[in-house]
């Protein structure tokens, strides 16, 4: 399992800038955790124990947000399974939860939460260094993609303006 978590850890849609044996040293201060099927395991807005990751090993779940627009119903906002890494905000900070997860299947993960993270910077600030730097790259490539996302939405927005705003009669 450790292996298998080390590998999964190092994949593109986790920290593929880790080596393997970094993976290995960031996996050994993980612990395995079990979550149901059709369970929500994290609730957009909430922040108590929102200081730790989770690495989905097997399972497959769903990241949810409130629609904004109705107040009321969530929003799919992405599939996750085996590789997928989760919560690495909240291992940073802490702060209240951005979305929602809920499990569609049972899902083994591996868990860091902040005191395991920070034993880590501790005892081997190499590893810790390294680990900080994937993390805060992947944060600057989500980051990337949603000013992508906001530039399109932005001028798609101005083009349905035009094509809805009555033609001047003057």
């Amino acid at each position: 399992m450790r292996e298998l978590a080390a590998r999964l850890l190092i994949t593109p849609s986790a920290l593929g800038e880790l080596s393997f044996d970094d993976a290995l040293q960031v996996v050994d201060r993980m612990r395995l955790r079990v979550i149901e099927a059709g369970t929500v395991f994290v609730r957009e807005g909430e922040s108590a124990g929102s200081d730790h990751m989770l690495l989905i090993l097997d399972g497959e779940l769903s990241v949810e947000n409130t629609d904004l627009g109705q107040g009321e119903a969530d929003m799919v906002v992405r599939l996750m399974g085996p590789g997928s890494l989760i919560g690495e905000l909240g291992l940073l900070d802490g702060a209240p939860r951005s979305a929602s997860c809920v499990a569609h299947t049972d899902i083994l993960a591996a868990e860091l939460g902040r005191e395991a993270f920070v034993r880590l910077i501790e005892d081997d600030p190499r590893v810790g260094a390294r680990l900080l730097l994937a993390i805060a790259k992947r944060m600057a490539d989500h980051l990337r993609d949603a000013t992508r996302r906001l530039r399109l939405f932005t001028q798609m927005n101005r083009v349905l303006s035009r094509e809805l705003t009555p033609l001047d009669p003057a």
